[in-house]
């Protein structure tokens, strides 16, 4: 009879062997893969940097060129500064204020004395001396005084009428004289200004309480 062999004699099986993890599942291969992973990502976020800092400097260059626009032509003519001309009457030409017509016929400020030998006075100054004629246009007498009158010079300083320096004068009537209708009277009105004083206009007027007229003396 043929016995089947016990549970000790039955020969050993060979051990199985285990089975191996997939290639994804392996720890190296996963460190890998995320390496990879940042790397692709850096170069992309350098190429992005590039092409933003590419288009910032492609946008500004125009900006660069602006102030060459804004400089000025060398070869342009510079613009003439305008002169206004003055509306007032000069010398010899007529000025009317009220009653009165005046024509101012010149303008000496040589003088540091005036009067005789015997009778004189000294300016501060000098003295200006502007000889005017004065007609009477209006239709009753009208007194001239020469302390209405104004002087002024390229600063605008308004200079008064000396009219005591007008007694040593033979052929000056500016301290006091009467003109009757249609009338001339030949005058020299004085002041005494400081030395080196150029008059530009002068304001004469019929009476203290007129609006007066200008005469330009330049």
């Amino acid at each position: 009879m043929t016995h089947s062999p016990t549970l000790e004699q039955r020969p050993e099986q060979p051990p199985q062997a285990k089975a191996k993890k997939p290639l994804y599942k392996r720890a190296w291969f996963i460190i890998l893969a995320v390496i990879v992973v940042f790397g692709v990502a850096a170069n992309m976020g350098g190429d992005a940097d590039t092409d933003a800092a590419a288009n910032g400097a492609d946008t500004a260059a125009p900006e660069a060129a602006a102030p060459d626009a804004a400089v000025p032509d060398a070869a342009a003519p510079e613009a003439e500064p305008v002169v206004e001309e003055s509306s007032n009457p000069g010398i010899g030409e007529p000025a009317a204020d009220g009653k009165f017509t005046f024509v101012v016929n010149g303008v000496d400020c040589s003088a540091t004395e005036i009067g005789s030998e015997y009778l004189s006075t000294t300016a501060q100054g000098q003295f200006c001396m502007i000889d005017v004629s004065i007609t009477n246009t209006g239709n009753e007498a009208q007194s001239f005084f020469g302390d209405n009158a104004t002087l002024f010079n390229a600063e605008g300083q308004e200079f008064s009428a000396d009219s005591e320096a007008a007694i040593y004068l033979e052929d000056s009537s500016s301290l006091y004289e009467e003109i009757n209708p249609g009338n001339s009277l030949n005058s020299k009105v004085v002041f005494d200004v400081p030395a080196g004083t150029v008059p530009t206009a002068i304001e004469l007027h019929d009476s203290a309480f007129s609006g007066g007229v200008t005469v330009d003396l330049q």
